[in-house]
């Protein structure tokens, strides 16, 4: 099977997972579990093949704003299959299957990636993989506190609502499990999202003495990251200490992601598609 042909299968397939996901969200009728996870799992085969076909090119590793969506959106799709098997959410598999099909369309409209300097030198590629990382489980952790709000706002208004729309927000319901599960789920991404861009940090504060001669160099990616540091930190102290949950957890969850996105993915559009250079 060519190169061309797996990449048209790759964004029905994804897009497919989605729509199997919003089916039983929304629809009367709730597909097989073998049926989705069959899917999914070969959607994510075929998008790893084509991900890791765009990463590793003849001159070199290319990696930047389109690849880095891509490689971001694909790990936290294969987060969400994996937590699918012992607490499947419908409603964040129609999210992350829906948005990763999105962003697989972008090499066709933007292009791919150049290839980047010092592509070969190892400690680049562990801080690279160590942030992609951090950026899936974070984003799917903001996911995950979307899908949350949902489920309180349902929850709280059940009995507000017209008929139709009770029918539906019960069916919601009744597919997500608890929510101090969903609380305790969404906790423990975020402790290990800490972790990882804490390790984020630490190692591009060291990977920064081999690119510009000086530790600790602060750019626009450096501030951010550091900022979006700050408001998780800010976000879990709160939660240990106040007990922070609800609308609060949410807010702090989604700024902190926010500015994280902004770190990398915001800085990287603007060097790449309204200046035109490659940072």
């Amino acid at each position: 099977m060519n190169n061309t042909l797996l990449y048209a299968l790759t964004v029905p397939l994804l897009a497919a997972s989605g729509g199997l996901a919003a089916a039983g969200v929304f629809g009367r009728w709730a597909a097989p579990g073998w049926l989705t996870r069959g899917l999914a799992g070969l959607a994510l085969a075929c998008a790893a093949f084509v991900l890791g076909q765009s990463l590793f090119q003849p001159d070199g590793l290319h990696f930047g704003f389109v690849i880095g969506l891509m490689c971001v959106s694909w790990l936290a799709a294969l987060v969400a299959f994996v937590e699918g098997f012992f607490n499947r959410v419908p409603l964040l598999d129609m999210l992350v299957y829906g948005i990763a099909a999105l962003v697989f369309l972008l090499p066709g409209v933007l292009g791919n990636d150049p290839a980047i300097r010092m592509a070969g030198d190892q400690l680049f590629q562990l801080h690279l993989l160590i942030a992609l990382a951090a950026y899936s489980l974070l984003g799917l952790a903001a996911g995950h506190a979307l899908v949350m709000h949902v489920q309180e706002k349902s929850l709280h208004s059940l009995m507000k609502t017209t008929r139709p729309q009770m029918a539906l927000r019960e069916r919601l319901l009744d597919q997500l499990p608890p929510l101090m599960a969903m609380e305790a789920t969404l906790f423990r991404q975020l402790w290990a999202g800490f972790v990882l861009l804490s390790l984020t940090l630490l190692t591009g504060f060291v990977f920064s003495d081999q690119w510009s001669g000086s530790v600790g160099h602060l750019n626009h990616k450096t501030i951010f990251s550091i900022l979006s540091w700050v408001l998780l930190a800010v976000l879990l102290a709160g939660r240990v200490v106040l007990g922070w949950r609800g609308k609060v957890a949410l807010r702090w969850c989604l700024a902190s992601y926010g500015v994280l996105l902004l770190a990398y993915f915001g800085t990287q559009f603007v060097l790449e598609y309204v200046l035109k250079r490659v940072a």
